[in-house]
């Protein structure tokens, strides 16, 4: 199709003007039962459908198609144009070709020049449907506020939503159905979409609160709610809600909003979300927003007053959540810096001999490539001799001079960190300026002490070893490590690790294998053992139907309707179905 858009040529002696005409032609191709082609002689041979389904067909002076379509039938040679004068056609509307006695196809039904603008014509015209647009943002809701902006706050209570709200949070009422309408009362003036509801659903199930509907109640009517409360509807219509009898009563339950957010943000967030070191502020702000808002919103109602400063308590952890988890993520992926790779290459750890001369591979894979032996001698001898001790520098020199360098000893060890020390400015100027450290980075020291962490089982002493061990004045092991100043700048005081430690017969300490690092305010609370947890069955459940692949072994080993061998089988150690399951 042709499309002829602001044209304004003269036609001939009627003074017609094409603007905006639609030229449609149909193909030798088509069907010529249902389009029927008629030849005008004053078009010079062009051919017009004169099948009712074509949308506005027309009898247009061929020659207007030059100028976009040289190659068409009729148009006028650049070279001779007095051989191919412009025809005029003096035809009116309804009068009759004197050549093919016919009348037109096709006549105008409005004079296009006249009117100033395109009118479609023709005979069985279709209109198009217009595609229907979608809604703008702002009528979706998309654009409305969701209550989790960053200088989002409630508004004030009216006196009618205080008295309301006094009936609903009475100190009197027990604090399970108090945090049950909150929580129910939140969700609705919250706009969460699933990342948020996820968050808040796992907080709150961590919490001991779980989420769907309750069972046995029952579908609210009007006629019921007429004689309901506020306070009884927004309980019924509670999703989440505290399954008192699931664990031995309410009596089995200690309300600790400090506890829950600690457990939550050191332990819950770093094992079921992945938080990526690059974007670690952005991920671990997105998680304490939603609790940090619900905290508010427990503060602005006085939902719980009784627990007011633990509230506060949790707030507080959500603050300090957002300064330590990222750098835990990123201490987790620097550790344990290049001098402790170093002594684990030369020392027999974890990173001995996995170099890839070629670390290509590693770095499209993401993973460590290894450090090269003539690599970690400079690092490890550059470092022992700017920041090793006198003393360990010269046990160092006499051992190796015999041949007698060793590992004493090496073990898992939980470790908080309780001192950082940088580099000076004169180690920084060495590492700087010296050709033997080039591309190497200066070393600090990092002090730790051992760290008891929750999730590992108690040592089982005696009543007389726990006292003797409370009343002993002895110096708790002070653990000193070489780390560079890249890896100090991810670290702060307090932070927990579980990493393998390695004692050199020089004495010094490294370590190599880092299995977690966590916040400073670390903690597990018994309800994490529960996740998941439903009540036991009272009758067994059935027993299992042999499998497809245990029947079809049981017929290749010829084992009989009742599951015994043929004591001729070389394979009759296998004695039925059963057995024959559990060894495939």
């Amino acid at each position: 199709m042709v499309h002829l858009q602001d044209m304004n040529e003269s036609t001939g002696g009627n003074g017609a003007t094409c603007q905006g005409i639609q030229l449609r032609t149909v193909l030798d191709s088509v069907n010529s039962e249902a389009h029927v082609l008629n030849t005008d002689p004053a078009l010079n041979g062009a051919e017009v459908a004169s099948s009712p389904t074509e949308l506005g067909t027309y009898t247009v002076d061929p020659n207007l198609l030059a100028p976009w379509d040289p190659g068409y039938a009729g148009a006028p040679d650049e070279n001779d144009a007095s051989e191919n004068p412009e025809p005029s056609h003096s035809k009116t509307d309804g009068q009759i070709d004197a050549n093919t006695n016919e009348s037109p196809q096709l006549s105008v039904v409005a004079d296009v020049a006249a009117a100033g603008q395109s009118t479609e014509m023709g005979v069985g015209s279709v209109k198009k449907k217009s595609k229907s647009k979608k809604k703008p943002k702002s009528k979706r809701g998309l654009t409305a506020p969701t209550g989790f902006e960053e200088f989002y706050v409630d508004a004030p209570l009216t006196p009618a939503e205080h008295e309301v709200e006094k009936g609903l949070y009475d100190p009197d009422i027990p604090f399970s159905q108090r945090i049950e309408v909150a929580i129910q009362r939140y969700c609705a003036r919250r706009n969460m979409d699933s990342v948020k509801k996820d968050v808040f659903d796992k907080y709150l199930s961590l919490g001991g609160i779980s989420s769907g509907p309750k069972q046995f109640l029952g579908g609210l009517d009007t006629k019921a709610m007429s004689d309901m409360s506020a306070a009884d509807i927004a309980l019924m219509r509670a999703t989440h809600f505290v399954d008192i009898n699931k664990h031995g009563g309410e009596e089995a339950f200690v309300v600790d909003f400090e506890a829950c957010a600690k457990a939550f943000f050191s332990s819950r967030v770093p094992q079921i979300y992945y938080l990526s070191s690059v974007n670690a502020v952005k991920d671990v702000q997105s998680k304490t927003n939603v609790i940090r808002n619900f905290l508010n919103y427990l503060l602005h109602h006085d939902v719980c007053p009784e627990y007011k400063s633990q509230v506060f308590a949790a707030r507080a952890i959500c603050d300090l959540t957002d300064q330590e988890l990222p750098k835990t993520m990123k201490a987790q992926s620097y550790f344990p810096g290049d001098f402790q790779t170093a002594c684990s290459e030369i020392f027999g750890g974890v990173f001995q001999g996995t170099y890839a001369k070629n670390p290509e591979w590693a770095r499209e894979a993401e993973s460590y490539a290894g450090m090269s032996s003539e690599v970690a001698h400079r690092t490890f001898k550059i470092g022992l001799a700017t920041q090793g001790s006198d003393e360990v520098a010269k046990r160092y020199k006499d051992q190796n001079a015999a041949d007698d360098l060793r590992t004493m000893k090496v073990y898992n060890a939980c470790l908080e960190v309780t001192e950082l020390v940088p580099a000076d400015d004169g180690i920084k100027r060495f590492y700087a300026k010296h050709p033997a450290a080039k591309g190497l980075s200066a070393l600090g020291r990092l002090k730790a002490k051992s760290w008891d962490p929750p999730y590992k089982p108690s040592r089982d002493l005696t009543e007389d070893e726990r006292l003797a061990e409370a009343k002993s004045t002895s110096p708790m092991e002070v653990y000193e490590f070489l780390v560079e100043d890249y890896v100090l700048d991810t670290c702060f005081l307090g932070m927990k690790f579980e990493t393998t430690v390695h004692e050199l017969s020089f004495g010094l300490k490294f370590f190599d294998n880092i299995s977690g690092v966590f916040c400073s305010f670390y903690g597990s609370i018994p309800n994490e053992r529960l996740i998941g947890w439903r009540v036991p069955e009272n009758e067994p459940l059935p027993a299992r139907e042999k499998s497809m692949v245990a029947t079809a072994l049981a017929e290749v080993l010829g084992a009989g309707e009742e599951g015994m061998a043929d004591p001729t089988d070389p394979c009759r150690d296998h004695v039925d179905g059963d057995d024959i399951e559990e060894t495939w």
